[in-house]
């Protein structure tokens, strides 16, 4: 009796032990492994400067930081804003001047992040214009007055000192496909086009000036929006999510060929030379920290101060709070990518 009361006693204790050692690896777990949190990000349609975001969730870096993460296209800009201020989306990847505009509409959104900071654009010639001082006189097709492209090519043609209004002739002509045609026929001598666009021109024999990256232009193209009420209850996935892109940023950087097998999957674009081409160009656009600067806001908003006046008066400091990236930035989680 003493003998089987002894093993209970002894048995007891093991499952005892046994059972403290369970709560105590379970209570270390969570602190080693981020705890899950599902965010739903909206991006805008399926263009190159996308494939961080790309690359960051398919490679799972979003998972890393602990986020459950699913990625949502959304064919326009706004859609892509109201899903957020909804609350159906926790974090909008789309052009800048989406959520700049929203802001002008009283929308409390805010840039945590802006991973494309230029115009992208390739300024486009015949083959006989083969330095800046050949475009005088010459006839450059835009969009429309007052956009983008019609911005992008006054900027760029400053930069190469020829002023736009007297030494040029810029013509409204429509979109992409249609100025690569006018330049096609002889109607006009030079163009801006982004990627995979500028790939054709070339093949065509057209010739690549320069871009404006190359020419220095600063310009708030593309960042990562919140609403300033999510960001505010949820500062830590901000900052996971963060973490999760700048990963897909660096991702990006160093593996070449991975990289292009996700802009393959994404765009569904077959040719090879176009894809090529687009990560050549945004992998060097694309910064390894993903900061704007007040130079590229201004710029924007003379852009949209065309159509809305108010534009000039949205401060960049209202529009933009990197506290977020700078904590990510500080910690030296950015630098140790790289190492």
């Amino acid at each position: 009796m003493e003998s089987t009361v002894s093993q209970m006693c002894s048995g007891r204790r093991k499952r005892f032990l046994l059972l403290s050692l369970i709560i105590v690896l379970v209570g270390i777990s969570p602190a080693r492994l981020p705890a899950q949190q599902t965010i739903r990000i909206g991006s805008l349609g399926l263009s190159g400067p996308l494939l961080p975001l790309w690359i960051a969730q398919d490679k799972g870096l979003f998972a890393k930081q602990g986020l459950a993460s699913e990625l949502i296209t959304f064919q326009g800009g706004t859609q892509t804003i109201q899903a957020l201020l909804a609350g159906g989306i926790g974090f909008s990847a789309s052009s800048t001047d989406t959520g700049a505009n929203a802001k002008l509409r009283g929308a409390d959104t805010v840039g945590v992040a802006e991973w494309v900071n230029t115009l992208p654009y390739m300024f486009i010639t015949t083959k006989e214009i083969d330095k800046p001082e050949k475009l005088r006189t010459k006839k450059i097709a835009i969009s429309r007055f007052g956009g983008a492209a019609h911005y992008a090519v006054r900027m760029v043609l400053q930069k190469m000192g020829i002023d736009p209004e007297k030494d040029a002739q810029i013509l409204q002509v429509g979109d992409e496909s249609l100025r690569l045609t006018a330049l096609r026929q002889g109607v006009v001598d030079a163009t801006v086009l982004t990627p995979p666009a500028n790939l054709t021109a070339r093949n065509l024999g057209f010739r690549i000036l320069t871009s404006l990256q190359e020419a220095g232009v600063k310009y708030s193209f593309d960042a990562v929006f919140v609403s300033r009420e999510y960001a505010g209850k949820n500062r830590e996935a901000v900052i996971r999510f963060l973490k999760g892109f700048v990963d897909g940023i660096a991702t990006m950087k160093r593996n070449r060929a991975e990289s292009i097998a996700t802009l393959k999957k994404w765009t569904r674009l077959n040719d090879q030379n176009a894809l090529d081409e687009t990560y050549s160009i945004f992998v060097e656009m694309v910064p390894a920290k993903p900061y704007g600067s007040e130079e590229g806001w201004r710029n924007l908003m003379e852009v949209l101060s065309a159509s809305n006046p108010k534009a000039k008066q949205l401060a960049y400091a209202e529009a933009f709070d990197y506290s977020y990236l700078r904590e990510v930035d500080k910690s030296g989680f950015i630098d140790a990518l790289y190492k």
